[in-house]
């Protein structure tokens, strides 16, 4: 692990994705406080993560066209992009909680939960076809984030309001997750029944 570290070379894109990883984490900074305080308005503070978190959003629409003109996109560029953007939707739904409630943690929490299953189940880590549908999906998941606490900062607003896009987001998410376990499951499930069993092929001899 220290040696991979040591011999990385970031690609271009890799670059812009340090970039968003950054710009999350910088969020996340923002982003703790609130939940302990209990300031929505947190002096400025939700104004500054949206921001950053608006940036670090429009910057996920440049590393993949990056990395492909510039012909170094990889299995391992896809998984740090794929990770920084679960890192950013886990933030955002700790942001919301102050605002919106404990559920939006839910969004944020389902990319690691299915890797945590993907441990007892190892076939859950295998790649999946494109789907156009899940990479919508998955750019709803923090628009969704950001534009409650976009409403959040407006006096008036009632809290049904603030709800409103994460409510929708979050169906939608578990709708995606669940027919990726399906898909992979009938996968596995296919592959196992395909394999030949110990034994099978070799005629019994009978015994003189």
């Amino acid at each position: 692990m220290v040696e991979t570290i040591a011999t990385w070379r970031p690609t271009p894109a890799d670059r812009i994705t340090l970039v968003r990883a950054a710009l999350a984490a910088a969020c996340a900074v923002l982003a703790v406080p609130p939940l302990f305080t209990g300031d929505v308005n947190g002096d400025g503070a939700s104004l500054i993560l949206v921001i950053l978190g608006s940036a670090a959003l429009l910057l996920d629409a440049v590393d993949g066209p990056v990395a492909r003109r510039t012909g170094t996109a990889s299995d391992a560029g896809s998984r740090f992009d794929s990770a920084t953007d679960a890192f950013l939707v886990l933030v955002l739904s700790v942001a919301t909680v102050t605002a919106v409630g404990l559920w939006t943690l839910t969004i944020g929490a389902m990319y690691y939960l299915v890797a945590a299953a993907g441990i007892v189940r190892p076939h859950l880590r295998e790649p999946l076809p494109r789907s156009t549908a899940r990479k919508v999906i998955g750019a709803v998941q923090p628009l969704a984030l950001l534009l409650a606490l976009v409403i959040a900062q407006v006096p008036g607003m009632p809290p049904a309001l603030d709800a409103a896009a994460p409510a929708v987001a979050l169906p939608l998410l578990l709708f995606s997750f669940g027919r990726d376990v399906v898909v992979l499951e009938r996968r596995h499930r296919a592959s196992t029944e395909a394999a030949p069993r110990p034994g099978a092929g070799h005629p019994v001899r009978p015994v003189p």
